[in-house]
């Protein structure tokens, strides 16, 4: 997963009739936990409807955790003073806040530039203790991306610098030695249920330059390929378990003709299940694991599918659930809805709608434009799949942050205020306004 110039209009940008203020609606609707980075660089945390959300990075809202000499090396907690909100502290912003499977913690990357070095780090916030750790820090090396592994005790972290990718594994505990799993660029990825198992999709930064799906073992002491699915050019993102652990889809293509493959968990047993159009294809589990949601663009370089269709992998049979031009999709957890943003044509605004993925009826949920957090993620939101939500635990709403727009107006009449995290239910009703912000996610944890 790695940075690229996007589509999506941005909240800086010359916009419409803009929705300002709160808007109307009952915070007892709305259910789950959600987290977002504020406007000011923090990371915040709150139950949906936000009455009073806490700063978790603000100045000694945690209670963060540092190696004490004068106690014999011993880890101790220190607060400082009261909690601030405002800037985030020294220079430093933070990104990416990845709940951990059962939702009991926060991962989440930082970023400080000072004159004399930059300094980036991984960190985690235990809910209970209201406590953050440092688990890892590099004064090269930005993080990109982060996901937890199945079992909520390690974490995975993608590396930038100018010459590529690096999945890093470490023990969600303070200053253990990482493991460097692989290099590349691109590098998509998805753990398994069983430990130490990884689907890769890379792109090797040796002289071969050779491109690959493969099947990677992790034992305490090794690492190894132990399968290559498929070689040579693969023409989407990222391979997938379902969410049952019990099948894994990836794309193949050959000669020309490319096709979505689901295999068992171990990747025996391979099938094709849809034959793909020419273009950039990216797809998505149901979370009943029973079917896939797949689409097609025609160049990597325009994130544009042409429409999404629906897979049942047991029958092989597909259905159209959109035709529209649209950027990114995103499956409720009960698999009875899918949202999706559309492209409106010769419009630079965005629109949310969805789907009901059993009888087809969609339903239009306003327009607006996304902050550059959020547009990274739309671009990436197959490989975000395995690792953050948009949907509240109770499929009734979804979250994300950007500028709401009231209507469909035709031209530009201002600019726009500060970007705000909204939660959007879906069965039409006023959207909740949470707080100014520029990402947003649900925790996946009931």
């Amino acid at each position: 997963m790695i940075s690229v110039r996007v589509r999506i209009p941005v909240a800086a940008a010359a916009i419409f009739l803009l929705a300002f203020g709160s808007v109307a609606q009952a915070a007892s609707s709305i259910r789950g936990e959600i987290t977002y980075v504020g406007t000011d660089g923090n990371i915040y945390y709150c139950y949906a409807n936000c009455p009073d959300p806490k700063c978790i990075t603000c100045k000694a809202a945690a209670i963060h955790v540092h190696r004490d000499d004068t106690h014999d090396h011993m880890i101790v907690p220190v607060v400082d003073t009261l909690p601030e909100a405002g800037p985030a502290a020294s220079g430093t912003e933070y990104e990416w806040p990845t709940f951990s499977p059962d939702g009991t913690r926060l991962a989440y990357s930082s970023e400080t530039h000072k004159t004399a070095e930059d300094s980036y780090a991984v960190w985690v916030y235990n809910f209970a203790r209201s406590q953050a750790t440092e688990i890892f820090e590099s004064r090269t090396d930005r993080i990109v991306y982060m996901v937890w592994l199945p079992d909520g005790q390690q974490l995975s972290f993608l590396l930038g610098d100018p010459r590529g990718l690096s999945l890093v594994l470490a023990e969600v505990k303070e200053s253990t030695p990482v493991r460097i799993v692989t290099t590349g660029m691109p590098l998509y990825f998805d753990w398994g249920a069983a430990p130490g198992e990884v689907a890769l999709h890379t792109l090797a930064l040796d002289s071969d330059r050779t491109e690959q799906v493969s099947l990677m073992s992790l034992t305490p002491t090794s690492q190894s390929v132990v399968k290559v699915l498929s070689s040579g050019r693969t023409p989407f993102k990222t391979p997938a378990w379902s969410p049952d652990g019990k099948h894994l889809a990836y794309i193949v293509n050959n000669h020309a003709e490319s096709n979505i493959i689901v295999a068992d968990a171990d990747a025996t047993h391979p099938r094709s299940v849809v034959s793909l159009p020419v273009g950039e294809n990216s797809l998505v589990w149901a979370p009943d694991s029973a079917h896939l949601a797949y689409a097609t663009a025609l160049t990597a370089e325009d994130p544009t599918y042409h429409g999404i269709k629906l897979v049942d992998i047991a029958t092989a049979n597909s259905k159209w659930l959109t035709k529209d031009d649209v950027t990114a999709f995103f499956f409720a957890p009960d698999s009875r809805h899918l949202a999706f943003i559309g492209v409106p044509e010769d419009k630079p605004y965005y629109s949310w709608a969805v789907v009901d993925v059993k009888t087809g009826v969609q339903k239009a949920l306003g327009n607006f434009l996304a902050t550059p957090d959020e547009s990274t993620a739309y671009h990436y939101f197959d490989q975000l799949a395995v690792s953050h939500t948009i949907w509240s635990p109770d499929s009734s709403s979804f979250i994300y942050a950007g500028v709401r727009l009231i209507g469909a107006p035709e031209h530009a009449l201002g600019y726009s205020p500060p970007p705000s995290a909204w939660i959007v239910p879906i069965d039409g009703s006023d959207p909740h306004q949470v707080s100014d912000a520029v990402l947003a996610f649900f925790s996946p944890a009931k």
